[in-house]
């Protein structure tokens, strides 16, 4: 069982597990460089991860907890519901019940595939007080980003996993976006969401997600309708690679950290396409692994000739 300490303005919190142990290690390192404040730092993982954790985590400046701690937090929630869902949509929920521990008003939370690329103090986090700065923007980036993607339906999810939010609480306008990781995120905004909508319609957290599955949306709606704190708006804190494809773009372009640590305290590379961070034994064989690489070497080699091609033509053609 996870201590209660004394209040903390902020704390980190990383929801993780065995797959992206490897990541974490190399997010906890980052933090540990770079965290001038020392702000508390907490890992959940599953029961059955916890060893694993401790050994590859020993003397680590962390506080490592068992992820049940957080869901016996909320007794209304329905473990059997809870444990038959995706891990992903699990991970949601536990994230977003992390605030009931109590053990702070602000909390960064941090997916495993985030590192930290320079220095950071509370104040990059915090307006004043315990008022935390609010992740808000229109998701122009990642839009951008997917319009290269030949499949045409990134735009039509990145509607459907917010619109639905935004009028189940009553909101008109345009479309928000809230993330990605790492998230500022207040536990008064959560207490709000559960106190005047949940408990309402009979609902929990993990009905919530059931209903539409991005706990930042939900975060980012409560915060414009309830109003539970002022709202200081800042853009995403990392350069977020969503895509492998931006980071060649970026590659091509001589961005290196050095460059991004101008504007971002970080970088994410997402683990949906960065699979070889990945810990443990692939289910894949040899064969197939050994092919994805050679295809990814050939996907890549593509996209820079075809930038290539694109700057050449631009430049005969004197054209945007």
């Amino acid at each position: 069982m996870i201590e209660n300490e004394s209040k903390k303005n902020i704390v980190f919190y990383c929801c993780t597990y065995s797959k992206d142990l490897n990541r974490t290690i190399r997010l906890v390192d980052s933090v540990s460089k770079h965290n001038k404040d020392r702000i508390p730092f907490y890992i959940s993982v599953p029961e059955e991860d916890l060893n694993l954790f401790k050994n590859a985590l020993l003397h680590k400046e962390i506080i490592l907890f068992n992820e049940r701690d957080i869901l016996r937090a909320n007794p209304k929630l329905n473990l059997n519901t809870f444990y038959q869902i995706d891990g992903s949509l699990r991970q949601q929920v536990v994230k977003s019940e992390f605030w009931r521990l109590n053990l702070c008003d602000n909390y960064l939370v941090l997916d495993a595939d985030c590192v930290f690329i320079k220095d950071f103090f509370e104040s990059d986090f915090i307006v004043e007080g315990n008022i935390p700065y609010s992740i808000i923007h229109e998701g122009k980036e990642i839009l951008q980003a997917t319009s290269l993607i030949p499949s045409g339906q990134h735009r039509k999810h990145f509607i459907s996993d917010r619109a639905p939010i935004k009028n189940a609480l009553g909101r008109s306008g345009i479309i928000f976006d809230y993330g990605y990781a790492p998230f500022i995120w207040n536990t008064g905004v959560w207490a709000s969401l559960d106190r005047h909508y949940l408990i309402p319609h009979n609902m929990t957290f993990l009905d919530a997600i059931l209903f539409c599955a991005s706990e930042f949306t939900w975060y980012g709606e409560s915060l414009l309708c309830f109003k539970a704190i002022p709202i200081y708006p800042r853009e995403q804190l990392f350069k977020i690679y969503h895509y492998e494809h931006q980071l060649w773009t970026d590659q091509l372009l001589g961005v290196n950290p050095k460059i991004l640590a101008k504007d971002y305290l970080g970088i994410v590379f997402q683990s949906n396409w960065q699979t070889w961070e990945d810990h443990g034994y692939s289910k894949k064989s040899q064969l197939s692994l050994y092919w994805r690489a050679i295809k990814r070497l050939i996907k890549k080699l593509q996209f820079n000739l075809n930038i290539l091609f694109r700057l050449f033509m631009k430049r005969n053609n004197n054209s945007f």
